[in-house]
């Protein structure tokens, strides 16, 4: 019975602690900011947590569970055009305003950096990050 108290008692204890929080800080890839796209983590829990990239090579990932996490940096040419007919693109632009999203704004022409690859993916990149019951700031370097 005593046993059962004190699993008890260190299970309350455990939980007391937030089980969820931000993860902050900039992108660079060999010293130059990465100022466009999306930074996804995939917490303790398995999931995939995303937040955008600012233009000043900064960005925000909210509610990832405290533990360790794997990142990436997905950082698409912002201006690459896919060539899609007038009228898809057009019922796409209506049904992204209808939802209320805003597009990322562009950066200039000329610091938009391209990464490799395997930084996309949070399994490849092999960026990780250590969330605590604060806010978690990281530096990320893109290698």
């Amino acid at each position: 019975m005593r046993k059962l108290l004190v699993a008890a008692a260190l299970a309350a204890v455990a939980g007391c602690g937030p089980s969820r929080s931000d993860v902050t800080g900039t992108v660079s890839y060999r010293g130059r900011p990465v100022v466009y796209g999306t930074v996804s983590v995939i917490g303790a829990d398995q999931m995939t947590y995303y937040g955008p990239i600012r233009l000043d090579g900064t960005f925000a990932v909210t509610g990832v569970p405290v533990g360790p996490a794997r990142v990436g940096v997905y950082s698409p040419d912002p201006y690459f055009e896919p060539p899609i007919p007038p009228a898809v693109k057009a019922k796409a632009e209506e049904a992204r305003r209808a939802a209320g999203i805003e597009p990322a704004p562009k950066p200039p022409r000329g610091q938009w950096v391209r990464l490799p690859p395997k930084a996309a993916d949070p399994l490849t990149s092999g960026l990780t990050v250590e969330v605590g019951p604060r806010p978690t700031v990281a530096e990320l370097r893109v290698e």
